[in-house]
């Protein structure tokens, strides 16, 4: 399976306008960088088969925008096994029960999207992956949930999206 592991786009700080960190909308920036890497994964994985996303409005937004560029749209659920915290062998079970996916995205947050990058490729969190916001990493995964076998294959940010020619 290729699953795509994606930090939400830049959001809006909890203040007078946005009382609760999980009503945290997108700024014009995060809506752009999302946007962006929706057309880059597009290109880099047009078989794209589920989204899945934290719960949280930011999260949801990111995924909503990531998978308007695909000609195909696909699956796209909110999880609680993305919601801030969450653990990782839960994520795990519920990504290995979509039995019919190739290639996955999941939607979610730092430190958790990181916690997640560095527990598959390393076995625990111990390469301390900090993504910045809407960066997505590609981990080829040929395990099963207890014995993932995953590595990381590329990881791109909306920077690095914006300089290629």
């Amino acid at each position: 399976m290729n699953l795509y592991v994606l930090r939400h786009a830049e959001a809006a700080s909890v203040g007078p306008a946005v009382t609760r960190d999980a009503d945290r909308p997108l700024t014009p920036k995060g809506e752009q960088d999302a946007v962006l890497m929706g057309q880059a994964l597009a290109l880099l994985e047009p078989g794209l088969s589920h989204v899945l996303t934290s719960p949280l409005l930011r999260a949801v937004r990111t995924g909503e925008l990531v998978t308007g560029a695909f000609r195909t749209k696909p699956a796209v659920a909110a999880s609680d096994n993305l919601a801030p915290g969450f653990r990782i062998k839960s994520m795990l079970g519920e990504l290995y029960g979509l039995t019919s996916a190739t290639a996955v995205l999941l939607v979610g947050h730092q430190p958790d999207m990181g916690n997640l990058v560095s527990t598959l490729i390393a076995g625990g969190a111990g390469a301390a992956i900090a993504l910045a916001p809407c960066a997505v990493a590609k981990i080829v995964m040929q395990g099963s949930a207890t014995d993932p076998d995953a590595r990381l294959v590329w990881l791109l940010t909306p920077d690095t999206v914006r300089r290629q020619p």
